[in-house]
């Protein structure tokens, strides 16, 4: 007589649908994970050196933000390190470059992603601007730049908070490799005012930066950097912000030849 186990085709049955329900799933998490990508972080190098073409700067040369041009000056460059990440909107409908400056564009450590408009200048100059800015939030600042690298540069921004605490006010910021400090805070400075008129002299390796209220007012030192930066450096404007959302403008830039010694 002739019987059948009728446990044992079950069993086989049963292990092969475990194995192909596993194939499949293993198959699915392999192809379709569950875990959502990591998001991108807005760091990024400088992605132009300083080129070769550097001016020097004999006779005054003013820049203005015209309505009517879609080019920037000759030699001026716009950078904006993390533009296909995180952009930083520009114009210059109203007749100033207006910047929208995102979260998360700074100046410091391993994220240099501000926004800055930058010519390459050689030997002693004056350069000045009028900024419009109401900083609120640490940490916000927007205004001239005297740079060389991702990590050699020296800032001079209408501010809020920062390295050393402060309120509103103004301050500059000096990066020499690893060696990163304030030379003055917004408590130094302290101004509340939404536009003022900013100016960095170069005389040899010597920096000073001074600031007023408008040209109806005088000149007012606000400190003073001798550095060891080379003879041609990248000078202009810089825009930074780690808080929410900020809008910054500047009226100009003027370049002039250093004032004569007395």
């Amino acid at each position: 007589m002739h019987t059948t186990d009728p446990i044992k085709k079950p069993r086989k049955l049963y292990r092969g649908r475990i194995v192909t329900i596993m194939a499949g799933c293993f198959a699915l998490l392999l192809g379709c994970s569950t875990t959502p990508p990591p998001k991108k972080v807005a760091t990024a190098s400088t992605p132009a050196p300083i080129p070769a073409e550097a001016i020097k700067v004999e006779k005054p040369l003013n820049v203005s933000f015209s309505t009517y041009s879609k080019d920037w000056p000759v030699g001026w460059q716009w950078i904006d390190p993390a533009e296909e990440t995180v952009p930083s909107p520009k114009d210059v409908r109203n007749g100033v470059l207006r910047i929208r400056i995102p979260s998360g564009k700074d100046l410091m450590g391993q994220n240099v992603t501000a926004p800055r408009y930058v010519k390459p200048i050689t030997g002693n100059f004056q350069m000045e601007t009028r900024v419009r800015f109401s900083p609120k939030e640490n940490y916000q600042g927007a205004g001239l730049l005297i740079y060389v690298d991702d990590s050699k540069y020296l800032r001079f921004e209408r501010s809020y908070g920062g390295v050393g605490g402060g309120g509103e006010g103004l301050r500059i910021d000096v990066r020499n490799r690893e060696d990163y400090r304030p030379l003055a805070t917004p408590d130094d400075l302290q101004t509340d005012l939404e536009e003022v008129d900013l100016k960095i002299v170069r005389d040899g390796k010597i920096f000073s930066a001074f600031w007023r209220e408008n040209e109806e007012t005088s000149w007012r030192i606000a400190g003073e950097y001798e550095s060891d930066f080379p003879d041609t450096v990248l000078a202009g404007l810089v825009a930074v912000n780690t808080a929410r959302e900020v809008i910054a403008e500047f009226g100009y830039i003027r370049l002039s030849p250093p004032a004569p010694k007395q």
